[in-house]
This record gives C-alpha cells, structure tokens and sequence, in this order.
C-alpha cells in the first residue's frame, strides 16, 4: 500500500524560455508546502543542449528563480531547478522522481480563486496518498473538494457511491469540517467527458497517477487524457 502524504513537495514545472509570472491564487494555494520549480527550456531535436545552455542559461535560471521567488515571498520554500531538454515529459518525469515530490502541477487557466477541488476518485491504488493530499490542501487553505465517481453501470454506480462517500468520512475523521466535503456519483460511457463537464463548475482537479510514471502517461489514460483536454490546471499525485 502507497504510503500517505503530510508534508507534500509538489513539481511547478515552468517553460523558462517563455515564463509567465504565477498568479497570486496559484501562490496563497501552493506556497504552504514544499516547492520543486522546473524551470525547463526546450531545446530543437537537432540542437545541441550544451549549445542552448551556453547562449540562454544565464537567462533561463533568472526566470526560474524569479518565480520560485514569487512563492518564497509567500513564505513557501521553493527551489529552482533549471533543465535543458529535447523531451519536456522525460524530463519532468525524471526531476519529479529525483526529488521525490509527492505532486506535479500541470498546465492550466488559472483564474482569481482556487478554491474550489475536484477529486476524481476510481478506486486508485494510491487512495491513500490522494486523500493525504487533499486533505493538507484543505487544511492550509479555505477551499472546499467535491470527490467523484464516473461509473458505466448500476453496480459499478454503487461501488461509486460508497468510494466517494468513505472518502470524505476519511477526511472528515482527519479534522476537514464536513461542510467543506461534497460528493458527486456520475454515470457515462465516458470517465473523460463525464470529469470535462463536472470540472466546469471547478478551480482545479486533483487526480491520482495510474501508470509507472508521468512520461508512460503521456501515450494515454484517463489522467493524460484529462490533461490534454481541461482547461483547469491539475495536480497530479504521484504514486509512489
């Protein structure tokens, strides 16, 4: 069984040769717990990285530090970690398992709140670790989670059911004000489509992490397809 999670690190990778600032909602969220900022430049398959690093290092490490700052002044505790790379997912995968972060943060529209969870829940293998997670997110923020099920038929609706429900019961018995937790039990043919529509009403998803690693997500899956497909920013729990 996956170990829980209490203090997490989460991975805020960032494209250094073209940063945005963060914004303040991504800051008060995210700056309570341990940072890892991946500031990673891409580099053209047919040129070489030492030759990028020399021209845009220098360039690259003061906009990655610039934003790991943002967070510090927050009172986080973020480093900055500066990659040039022909394989962004390769090289997230690879810093995230390196400094064991618990989390990463995936792109994603970030308006003036997130306050508002949504925790996909499928009977991961990692319960465990999500259910740690949001319940330190909610303990460090004034946000509220909504857990949900998409289930295909009426015995996987009441499995659903009873996982979204022990799920907030678990959060509850952590010290999270019920009032805070809601449910929601889907059914579709599509857990994708289904988690698109309810996330609408939503600042932010946190899913768990299903295959091996974040680069063998990439050729698919609920989560890669969640990734390429919402507008909200996720956090995905690595299962570790």
């Amino acid at each position: 069984m996956s170990e829980t999670i209490s203090e997490p690190t989460v991975l805020v990778p960032v494209d250094a040769s073209d940063p945005e600032a963060p914004s303040q909602a991504l800051v008060d969220v995210l700056s309570p717990h341990q940072l890892v900022v991946l500031g990673y430049y891409p580099v053209k398959d047919q040129a070489a990285t030492s030759q990028i690093r020399a021209q845009f290092g220098e360039e690259a490490t003061e906009a990655t530090e610039a934003i790991a700052n943002r967070f510090v002044e927050q009172g986080g505790d973020a480093e900055p970690v500066v990659v040039f790379t022909h394989d962004r997912s390769k090289t997230i995968d690879k810093i995230a398992a390196e400094h064991g972060v618990d989390a990463v943060l995936t792109a994603g529209t970030v308006g003036d709140f997130l306050d508002r969870i949504l925790v996909p829940l499928r009977g991961d293998d990692n319960l465990e670790r999500i259910l740690g997670f949001v319940g330190v997110l909610l303990r460090e923020s004034d946000a509220t989670a909504t857990m949900l099920n998409v289930a295909e038929g009426e015995e996987a609706s009441s499995r659903g059911e009873l996982l979204v429900r022990g799920a907030c019961d678990r959060l509850e018995d952590e010290g999270v004000d019920p009032a805070r937790l809601g449910w929601r039990e889907e059914r579709s043919g599509s857990p994708v489509d289904a988690i698109g529509e309810a996330a609408v009403d939503y600042d932010i998803l946190v899913v768990g992490e299903t295959e091996p690693s974040l680069a063998d997500r990439v050729l698919g899956g609920v989560t890669n397809r969640l990734i390429d497909e919402s507008s909200d920013p996720l956090l995905v729990v690595r299962n570790k």
